[in-house]
């Protein structure tokens, strides 16, 4: 199998606008060729793209095809048949997802095919396993995934060895992985662990004199706070401490970070080599974010962004 690199560069943001804090938007596709040659020849050899991530696969696509570039690929898929729907139609759907990203990608065969969704791995009883497995058995994938947003589904998911490879949410705000032993079970099963939402999507960042909304103010500022002194207490950078705190957890393979500019590129290649936590700062980072309402939080930056006028 390829080297996954410690940190993989989430590209969601090269096929459309996302995150709380994104000011710049989608970068153009000069500028984002540009991001992924930086990456790669930064040490990075893993990518994270998505058919929902816009055209994301269509970027890296035209940028390995006039590259001599070959990272580990991670993409997802969900699917959009009813429950009911025969086998062999879920069966000619995910073909056709896999085909489709194949072909966009430029690639002959995908490193990682994950299910967007934890549901598809229940919704259709086994013909969305049966499926990824004759994927497998027919070289068109090497490792078969599931993306989960619930610690719950991680049960789920290690109930069937198909799935050899996860993506967790998890940072310094949400640690409902870390309070459980689900890290540790993946990790005694060898499964490959991708974590994302390191900077919270960019809310980390956020500027507390500039949130007026209501629910901001009452479940983000307070917490955000608390993470502005925790940075100004032990003399280390917000994003620092966001990096190094899910870098050196064991049983972590590599950080998804997404940039949306070459210069947060290099910053966070830069956080990548950061140093370690001091068990005092982790200690108090479990002790001030143990009741943080993650529910709510993601319920507020799942909402439409708000156009400037």
């Amino acid at each position: 199998m390829k080297t996954i690199s410690k940190m993989t560069l989430g590209t969601v943001q090269l096929g459309m606008e996302y995150g709380i804090n994104n000011t710049t938007g989608k970068p153009d596709m000069k500028a984002a060729h540009e991001i992924l040659r930086t990456a790669l020849q930064n040490g990075i050899t893993s990518l994270d793209t998505a058919n929902a991530y816009g055209d994301s696969e269509n970027v890296i696509g035209s940028y390995l095809k006039q590259s001599n570039d070959n990272p580990f690929i991670t993409t997802k898929f969900f699917t959009t048949s009813p429950p009911g729907t025969k086998s062999e139609d879920i069966e000619k759907e995910i073909y056709g997802y896999v085909e489709n990203s194949l072909q966009r990608l430029n690639v002959r065969k995908l490193d990682c095919l994950m299910l967007h969704r934890a549901i598809d791995m229940t919704l259709h009883g086994r013909a969305v396993r049966n499926t990824l497995q004759k994927l497998i058995n027919e070289n068109y994938i090497n490792l078969a995934g599931v993306s989960v947003y619930n610690p719950e589904d991680i049960n789920t998911m290690l109930e069937d060895d198909i799935y050899q490879a996860i993506q967790i949410p998890i940072n310094i705000f949400d640690q409902r992985l870390v309070k459980t032993d689900m890290i540790n079970r993946l990790k005694e099963k060898a499964i490959t662990v991708f974590a994302r939402s390191i900077f919270f999507q960019g809310l980390f960042y956020m500027e507390l004199d500039e949130m007026t909304d209501e629910d901001m103010l009452t479940y983000i500022k307070p917490y955000l706070k608390k993470l502005n002194e925790i940075s100004e207490k032990y003399g280390i950078s917000k994003g620092q401490m966001a990096v190094s705190y899910i870098r050196d957890l064991k049983g972590i393979t590599s950080l998804v970070l997404g940039v949306d500019t070459k210069e947060q590129l290099k910053q966070n290649i830069q956080l990548m080599k950061g140093p370690k936590l001091k068990k005092e700062t982790i200690e108090e980072i479990h002790k001030v974010f143990s009741d943080v309402n993650i529910p709510k939080i993601l319920q507020i930056l799942s909402r439409p962004k708000q156009k400037s006028k």
